[in-house]
């Protein structure tokens, strides 16, 4: 089996987390930095093709009532794709807060990243959402023991 450097695992990984954290912050400009002019994102059998339509799937979440997100990320697995690309398979855990409620996704992210001009982006965003859980309301100021 090819294997890749350690450098280039710990790029895509790091472009993982990059994500994760663009998500959570609701920073739609650093996640535009984050993928490919031709990026195609892939949620449950859907797929959009193009930065705009990539953007649109988070921008409908920032305006939406939800207060914040906290991706966890496990299990990450980084292997040579074709034509020089990086396969990158992960799963993840999604707490959402909104008022009045929480939530929790279970799911997989199935990523292709390419190198452009010596910067790794994301060329597609596979996400597969296994389970999601309803959860009670929770505090919003954290109370010191």
């Amino acid at each position: 089996m090819e294997s890749i450097s350690a450098d280039l695992g710990y790029r895509a990984e790091r472009l993982l987390y990059d994500y994760a954290a663009a998500v959570d912050t609701g920073d739609l400009d650093a996640l535009r930095g984050l993928i490919t002019d031709d990026v195609t994102i892939e949620q449950n059998g859907k797929s959009d093709n193009g930065p705009d339509e990539f953007i649109g799937v988070y921008r409908a979440f920032v305006e939406s009532p939800a207060e914040f997100s906290r991706h966890l990320i496990s299990n990450v697995r980084v292997t040579p794709g074709e034509g020089g690309r990086v396969n990158v398979e992960a799963y993840f855990e999604a707490t959402v807060c909104a008022p009045g409620s929480n939530q929790r996704l279970y799911g997989r992210y199935s990523d292709v990243y390419v190198d452009r001009g010596g910067n790794l982006l994301i060329e597609r965003k596979g996400i597969s959402v296994d389970r999601m859980i309803d959860l009670p309301a929770g505090e919003v100021e954290y109370q010191p023991y």
